[in-house]
């Protein structure tokens, strides 16, 4: 949204240019060169002979930058041409799979401003502010791009193998038309970049009592092959490894959403229960003082009497279809009988899975997800651009799963069946499994959210808040991709919010620490390194065995030797044996 001020200066932030996913291969000769274009979008409508220059435009620029021209070799001699900035805009290359690319451009955001020449004219210029959009941080949005799309879609030569082009167009378009728009490119922040997972720290009883729980349920339903715990959308289990940690990150993050979004209905059904209470007891006060033999018929014959029917429920805000659940009866303050119980929407207790668990076979959609059978290795991509050397997608490193997820409270726990054997798949198509898996897990984890919620009380008694209220930190796990964070508050959903309490990191300091995780990720001989602003606050980063710790220090005055006797206290905490959290 552009903005203005009372000294006519306006401010425009960067914004989507086009997004295009294609395949050189496909379109090798003039007449199908818009073959190669598998699927494309923009903020404007654009022709076909525009998209396919803009095509050959980036294959042009990533073969001038990164093969044909050897003295770009000089600055990056490994990995390939990813950037291309211009005056006006910002273009960015992604290779996930052999031959396939995601390409994407975004307008630069500006800062217009109305002058005086010398003569008294009005005189306008443009400042674009290149340095304010981060190729980390867009890199990391493309990545995330594919990482997302590959696990609820598969690769894409894998899609084109076993069911063709047309379908993987499809599948594309489903994907990426709604998800590119949602992208937020004045907030490539650091806590974008260095993408992780939230986890939850266990005492060793709860984590005795969560794997006693687990095995058990596998135990009970063998075709389960594996399984995650969620608690207040941090991770508790992550499995017994078997899946890649690329994958958990991507799953955990797709749920997060679906929790958030099944909260706030939840929590929407609660104040429309107590506003009803609160409208019953409101007319039954007011039906008690009127009252009178005079005009007791008058007021049951009014056509003004409040009412109380399904068809002044609230209506469902979220994507799924709800069942319907009675409201359980207030005791004798009621004013309605049970035969006249309040029906309101209510969705069933799965996240995935039946939204009606009275509802017929038919209903039931399955979800499905790609997975790597490889769990030793935390990329997902299949381009060696070291070595020039590119990889086939292997079908048979690819296993296809069934997700279901299930959601009691503040827990949410996640099953993964695989395809084969057939007994599982053939379960999960039947809404009498349904019924007997929630009648199972909501009896069996009543304990599990008791323990859990004791932990969790525990932990946030054991945390460091003094040094999270005079510093912001975030600490980041590349082996396990577990990530802590005091630069922002997470909400309910996951994502991240302005704090309120201590210090309040301003822009000029979410854009030096984007600088200085670039500089870290540019020059990996580097442990660490300290900055300071041109407002004299000072930025840390340190680096060790894969793991990396960010940290704003707010104290103008200080020394770097005090800054650096700071940094030790806190290392101190976080790389200090397995007390990483």
């Amino acid at each position: 949204m552009d903005t203005s001020n009372s000294h006519g200066i306006v401010n425009v932030p960067p914004s989507l240019s086009y997004f295009c996913v294609y395949n050189p291969s496909l379109g090798g000769i003039d007449d199908s060169q818009g073959d190669q274009i598998l699927y494309y979008t923009s903020k404007r409508t654009v022709p076909m002979d525009v998209k396919i220059r803009q095509v050959g435009l980036a294959q042009g620029l990533y073969e001038l930058f990164s093969i044909a021209a050897p003295y770009c070799r000089v600055f990056s001699p490994t990995k390939p041409c990813e950037n291309v900035h211009t005056q006006k805009n910002r273009l960015a290359f992604y290779e996930p799979e052999p031959d396939y690319w995601i390409h994407i451009s975004i307008e630069l955001g500006y800062v217009k401003k109305v002058t005086k020449d010398k003569e008294g004219k009005p005189k306008t210029t443009i400042d674009y502010l290149d340095s304010n959009l981060h190729d980390s941080g867009v890199k990391r949005m493309l990545e995330l791009g594919y990482e997302m799309y590959r696990i609820f879609n598969g690769p894409f030569e894998y899609t084109v193998r076993t069911a063709g082009i047309k379908t993987l167009k499809n599948k594309l378009e489903e994907f990426f038309a709604n998800w590119v728009f949602e992208w937020d490119f004045e907030k490539t922040e650091l806590t974008k970049t260095v993408d992780g997972i939230l986890y939850m720290p266990l005492s060793d009883s709860a984590e005795s009592q969560i794997m006693s729980f687990i095995n058990q349920v596998q135990s009970d339903y063998e075709f389960i092959s594996d399984m995650f715990v969620i608690w207040q959308n941090k991770l508790v289990y992550r499995g017994n490894g078997a899946i890649p940690v690329n994958n958990v990150r991507g799953i955990w993050r797709h749920l997060v959403s679906y929790i958030a979004e099944r909260d706030e209905h939840d929590r929407e059904i609660e104040n429309s229960r107590k506003s009803k209470e609160a409208e019953k007891a409101s007319t039954f006060m007011s039906f008690t003082r009127n009252i009178s033999g005079s005009n007791l018929f008058s007021y049951f014959s009014s056509s003004t009497t409040p009412k109380v029917s399904p068809s002044t429920s609230p209506t469902n805000s979220t994507s799924y279809n709800p069942s319907f659940q009675p409201l359980e009866p207030n005791g004798s303050s009621s004013l309605l009988s049970p035969s006249t119980q309040i029906f309101i929407p209510g969705p069933s207790n799965f996240l995935l899975g039946p939204t009606n668990l009275h509802g017929p076979d038919e209903d039931i959609q399955p979800v499905k997800v790609y997975l790597s059978k490889n769990s030793s290795g935390s990329s997902i991509r299949t381009v060696n651009h070291q070595h020039d050397v590119k990889h086939d997608v292997d079908e048979s490193d690819i296993e296809e799963y069934y997700l279901v997820a299930y959601k009691q409270n503040a827990l949410t726990l996640v099953f993964f069946i695989p395809l084969n054997p057939l007994e599982g798949s053939a379960k999960i198509q039947e809404m009498v499994f349904y019924r007997s898996f929630h009648n199972y897990l909501s009896s069996q984890s009543e304990e599990i959210i008791k323990i859990l919620n004791e932990n969790h009380e525990k932990t946030k008694k054991l945390g460091r808040t003094d040094i999270d209220k005079e510093y912001r930190y975030l600490f980041f796990n590349k082996m396990t991709l577990a990530v802590k964070s005091s630069l922002y508050p997470f909400s309910s959903n996951g994502s991240l919010i302005s704090s309120s309490k201590g210090l309040t990191i301003t822009s000029e300091m979410a854009h030096a620490l984007c600088e200085l995780h670039e500089d870290l990720e540019r020059y990996p001989q580097l442990t660490e390194i300290y900055t300071r602003s041109s407002t004299n606050f000072w930025i840390v980063g340190k680096r060790s065995e894969g793991r990396v710790l960010y940290i704003v220090v707010p104290k103008k005055e200080a020394s770097l030797a005090e800054v650096e006797d700071d940094v030790r206290r806190i290392t101190a905490i976080y790389f200090s044996g397995n007390n990483i959290f």
